[in-house]
């Protein structure tokens, strides 16, 4: 038994879904299950502190500290000048 499922996706994932459907054969429906098993399999074999979202919401007081750090970075700490120097 099949059940249709609707959501909203961006036109970027729509474009890109379209495409890999169109290049590999594979039907958009056959893919999209496969992508949710994966999914659901990743998330209960993964520690969830490993889990990385993919999308990062601000709050505006965030999002415009990240702007200002963005269009005057701040000098760099000296971890960080040992870090970029190490040898490894």
């Amino acid at each position: 038994m099949t059940t249709q499922v609707s959501a909203y996706i961006s036109n970027e994932t729509k474009i890109n879904l379209e495409q890999y459907s169109a290049t590999h054969g594979i039907k958009k429906g056959f893919l999209i299950e496969n992508a949710i098993n994966h999914y659901i399999q990743a998330l209960e074999s993964i520690p969830s502190e490993f889990i990385v979202p993919t999308n990062i919401v601000l709050s505006k007081e965030s999002f415009e500290r990240v702007m200002e750090m963005n269009e005057n970075p701040p000098e760099p700490t000296q971890a960080l000048i040992d870090l970029m120097r190490a040898d490894d």
